[in-house]
């Protein structure tokens, strides 16, 4: 399969501003170069596709980057930036990248097309998101267990925000189908909708959850952000930031799953062990987009979603696999073993002395 194609090269656009940002701020200090630059051989070339790189979530990239955690071994590691839209499992599939950083249960709906990929670093281990509640509907519904009936803006079928929902919904002990799913409009529309009492509650990740509660149209029904938070409404965490990469190319080159998951693992141990301000010094300028303190609260009410070492935790991976077959029947036979795998992080961990 060709390593690099025209599909591939057309993302250099979208990676412009990232690429110029990268030559513009201050890099970590480097090794001296070399006399003569050798040619990288194509085994040694890693193309990491990030699916929306200046999102939060998305945050360990950039710290990796940064930090110069994804050089060494003879690897190049080139990042492409790409939205939702863009088929990612196929392009995983046909050998025009190596790995994906998005949530995790892009595996299980991967392998119940018949795509096996598997995620090698688990980044983030809660939602990253509150789910607020109309003021309209805030005395009838109180916790989950209220929620039979609720209409509740997430978006589409397979989207994070609908799995939420979802597991919102079997946490209080109702099926999938007794709710009314309500697609995401943007800001306006939906806060219209809550304040109208056209949309009951809605699941709003960070930072667009704050808009909707300063426009006084909502307040904070459960908070998911936290390891704390997640465990109090769903028992267990519920894995979403991961790396990931087709089970074949792991087989066939497993230095590349190590590379990856070593640079990885060092990243979360530097966001779990440095404040907000020491990791917002690493990034961009522009990644404030003139609004250093929007970002900042961002920043911060964010961070503890990536309160993992990079281990997929077991139980958190079955519960979000009952999540999502309860909505896809095709995902309920997938293998969950088959989905993740711990290996290359431990081995980094042992590496790290952890």
């Amino acid at each position: 399969m060709k390593r690099r194609s025209l599909f591939a090269a057309a993302f250099a656009v979208a990676l412009a501003p990232f690429a110029h940002a990268q030559m513009a701020a201050p890099a970590p200090t480097a090794a001296a170069p070399t006399a003569a630059v050798s040619p990288i051989p194509m085994n040694k070339r890693i193309v990491l596709l990030v699916d929306e790189i200046r999102q939060v979530r998305n945050l360990p990239a950039i710290v990796a980057e940064r930090l110069g955690y994804l050089k060494g071994n003879g690897f190049e590691v080139t990042m492409m930036n790409i939205r939702d839209e863009v088929p990612h499992a196929q392009m995983l599939m046909d050998g025009q990248i190596d790995a994906i950083m998005a949530y995790y249960h892009h595996n299980l709906v991967n392998h119940s097309d018949g795509r096996d990929t598997q995620a090698i670093v688990t980044l983030g281990v809660t939602p990253g998101a509150k789910v607020l509640v109309a003021n309209h509907a805030k005395d009838k519904y109180k916790t989950p267990a209220d929620l039979k009936g609720a209409r509740i803006i997430v978006g589409g079928p397979n989207s994070s925000k609908t799995a939420v929902g979802n597991a919102l919904l079997l946490a209080g002990g109702h099926t999938v189908n007794d709710y009314i799913r309500l697609p995401t409009e943007g800001k306006e529309k939906n806060a219209a909708a809550l304040r109208e009492g056209r949309a009951d509650l809605f699941v709003a990740p960070v930072p667009e959850g704050d808009y909707y509660e300063k426009e006084g149209v909502a307040s904070v029904f459960v908070d998911l952000r936290s390891v704390e938070g997640t465990k109090k409404q769903f028992g267990t965490l519920f894995p979403t930031s991961t790396v990931y990469m087709a089970s074949e190319r792991i087989k066939a080159h497993p230095e590349i799953a190590q590379h990856l998951a070593d640079a990885f693992v060092r990243a979360l141990h530097y966001m779990n062990t440095h404040s907000a301000e020491q990791i917002a010094a690493l990034l961009p300028e522009d990644f404030f987009k003139k609004d250093r303190e929007g970002f900042m609260t961002a920043l911060k009410q964010e961070l503890p979603m990536f309160a993992n070492d990079g281990r997929m935790p077991a139980d958190g991976a079955q519960y979000e696999h009952r999540v999502i077959s309860a909505l896809n029947a095709k995902v309920k036979p997938v293998v969950l073993e088959g989905t993740y795998t711990n290996r290359f992080v431990d081995a980094a961990l042992k590496r790290l002395g952890q």
